[in-house]
């Protein structure tokens, strides 16, 4: 999952940018100024796509649990209209 929030460049931006602040040759300022905004973009990102896949499952849900009228046979031979959910179909 982190794969795919490095692959926009801002995340990768502010990724690069605190790991060099570990080179002592290129440390400017205090490590939290630059570990803080990744942090901040991330947790923001991962909430909003775990929000998105929440209400994934939830409409999905309710999407396989659709009632339809399908035209089943019985044992009479004639048809009859049976109720049944969209997910055994």
């Amino acid at each position: 999952m982190l794969y795919n929030e490095f692959k926009f460049f801002f995340n990768m931006f502010f990724l690069l940018i605190a790991i060099s602040q570990f080179v002592p040759f290129l440390k400017v300022g205090f490590m939290f100024t630059y570990i803080a905004p990744l942090a901040f973009v991330l947790i923001v990102t991962m909430s909003k796509e775990g929000w998105d896949d929440f209400t994934r499952y939830r409409r999905d849900k309710d999407l396989n649990n659709t009632q339809y009228a399908v035209l089943g046979r019985s044992q009479s031979g004639l048809g009859s209209i049976v109720p049944i959910e969209s997910k055994d179909i």
